[in-house]
């Protein structure tokens, strides 16, 4: 199995940076990978975003960083270039899933329906992402589930600690989470702490802390 593949599925929440600059992704990110997050995804509609993925990259070989909110081949170049293991969509765009596995990147798009989700899967998705989760609920993925069980599903979108382990009961491979996973009010006021322990729900949730 690919070793991003292997890691997704280790580690299970993927962190969402959207609207941080470089500088502030580094220094959340010392304290989410301290706390045991190993997956971070910057979205593409951020301050430097490329700048972002290269700095992660560099600065924390041990994790698994990729590229959000992709929506163009040329977006999947310039992520790939910058050092993205994976390219997360919201949607499910072919030329981006066929330039992303072109790439040997893993390609992880957003879809909604099932026509959808399956739409991906014969593209070549490697994982789908099922959002807006929050709008769906966990019920839907687990009814999905049934007839689409040969999929891998990563639910994102308001996801908080007691729906994203709704989700892995599921059956969900991995999460994507943000500002629900970190805290508004703790980034803001920079309580590392308080960051620490809302880590620490969503890793129970994961089954990943005791």
């Amino acid at each position: 199995m690919n070793p991003i593949i292997e890691s997704i599925k280790r580690h299970k929440i993927v962190v969402i940076y959207r609207g941080f600059s470089p500088e502030q992704c580094l220094e959340i990110t010392q304290t989410l990978y301290a706390a045991g997050i190993r997956l971070f995804e910057v979205t593409l509609n951020s301050e430097r975003a490329f700048e972002s993925i290269e700095l992660l990259s560099k600065q924390f070989e041990q994790a698994s960083i990729g590229a959000g909110t992709v929506l163009t081949a040329e977006e999947v170049e310039r992520a790939a270039s910058a050092g993205a293991k994976y390219i997360i969509s919201p949607n499910v765009n072919l030329k981006v899933v066929r330039r992303t596995k072109e790439k040997g990147l893993i390609s992880i798009p957003g879809a909604f329906s099932p026509t959808e989700i399956q739409a991906a899967a014969e593209a070549g998705a490697d994982i789908v992402k099922v959002f807006p989760i929050s709008t769906l609920g966990a019920a839907y993925l687990s009814q999905v589930r049934g007839p689409l069980n040969n999929i891998l599903y990563m639910p994102s979108g308001g996801l908080d600690a007691e729906l994203a382990e709704q989700c892995f009961s599921a059956g969900a491979t991995a999460i994507g989470t943000g500002v629900q996973l970190f805290g508004k009010e703790a980034i803001s006021a920079k309580d590392w702490g308080a960051v620490t322990l809302n880590v620490q729900r969503f890793m129970r949730a994961a089954g990943l802390l005791a």
